[in-house]
C-alpha cells in the first residue's frame, strides 16, 4: 500500500536496495569503445563528444528543472462542476464566478447586471 508523502519529506534507501558500479568498467572517452574507425568518421566522434557533454551538462540541471516544475503545481486544486446551460451562461457573459473582498473563492454564480447570486455551485 503506498503511502502519501509529503512535501518535504525525506526519502531513505537502504545499502541493500544501491547497486554498486565499478567505475573504472567505463570511459569519458568515446573512441575508446570502438576499436578502428576510417579517417571519414572522425568528425562525427567529435561532433559525438561535444553531444555528450551538452546531454550530461542538462541531466546535472535536471534537479532544478523538476523542483521549478514542482513549485509551480499548487498543493491544492479547486474544481467547480457547471452544468452546460451555466457553461454557456458564462462564457456569453450573462453569469461571472464570484469572489471575496480578500481574494477568496466563493461558489456562487452571479448575475453582472443585478448582481445578485443565481445559484452556488459545489467545489
Amino acid at each position: 500500500m503506498a503511502t502519501k508523502k509529503k512535501k518535504d519529506e525525506i526519502i531513505y534507501v537502504s545499502p541493500e536496495g544501491v547497486a554498486r558500479v565499478d567505475p573504472s568498467e567505463y570511459s569519458y572517452e568515446i573512441a575508446e569503445y570502438f576499436e578502428a574507425l576510417p579517417d571519414v568518421a572522425k568528425p562525427l566522434m567529435d561532433c559525438a563528444k561535444s553531444l555528450l557533454k551538452k546531454i550530461e551538462k542538462m541531466l546535472y540541471s535536471a534537479p532544478r528543472f523538476i523542483n521549478i516544475v514542482k513549485a509551480s503545481i499548487p498543493e491544492q486544486t479547486l474544481q467547480a462542476v457547471l452544468t452546460d446551460d451555466q457553461k454557456t451562461k458564462i462564457a456569453s457573459g450573462a453569469l461571472k464566478l464570484m469572489t471575496k473582498k480578500d481574494g477568496s473563492l466563493m461558489a456562487n454564480l452571479v448575475n453582472p447586471e443585478t448582481n445578485k447570486i443565481i445559484s452556488t455551485i459545489p467545489l
